[in-house]
């Protein structure tokens, strides 16, 4: 009994092998190219068509912009999670160039490439956050975009954190609380 299966399977094996030699004598079709039964090989993809998931009517997240003005608010909630994120993302993404303060130090620097912008500048402290988001987005100057690499919502919680590191660095002494003001001399005495 074995025997005769065994022998439909290598008969019946044979016939789907001999099939598959008329393959080879089709043509192949580029994607548009011109098709002998059908016209073209593949329709003409519509301009209104948008891929699965990819609809972005919220130009504000997803482009950094209202209308032709850059947006000044964060389009997402701005709480601890939000700026922990953004640490993660920009001490991986942007800290190689940037530094881990934001300063422009980052190894990159260091080692002899065009050092960029200290985001502590009044320039870069008075942008519109959609700014920094588009530049994230597409790159600018020497910076490459990060588009593919970062998602929307880790591109504005990077942005959180550079705010962060903005307002860090640049906080006049007289608003910080007495405590602080005690840490702060007490470590510019002990640099002295």
């Amino acid at each position: 009994m074995n025997k005769i299966k065994m022998m439909l399977y290598l008969m019946l094996g044979a016939l789907l092998l001999a099939g598959c030699g008329n393959m080879e004598e089709q043509p192949r079709l580029e994607t548009y190219g011109e098709s002998p039964l059908f016209g073209v090989a593949a329709r003409d993809i519509l301009p209104e068509t948008v891929p699965v998931g990819h609809l972005r009517e919220d130009t504000a997240f997803y482009e950094g912009r209202e209308g032709d003005a850059y947006t000044t608010t964060l389009p997402v909630e701005l709480n601890e999670d939000l700026l922990v994120r953004g640490q993660r993302q920009y001490e991986a993404f942007c800290a190689p160039c940037h530094g881990y303060a934001g300063y422009g130090d980052g190894i990159i620097a260091l080692e002899g490439f065009q050092r960029p912008a200290s985001f502590h500048i009044d320039r870069l402290r008075d942008v519109p956050v959609g700014y920094i988001y588009e530049v994230i987005s597409e790159g600018f100057g020497n910076m490459y975009n990060y588009a593919a690499r970062i998602k929307p919502v880790d591109r504005w919680a990077v942005v959180a954190y550079v705010r962060a590191l903005q307002v860090s660095q640049n906080v006049p002494a007289a608003e910080l609380s007495a405590e602080a003001r005690a840490q702060l001399d007490a470590q510019s005495g002990s640099q002295d």
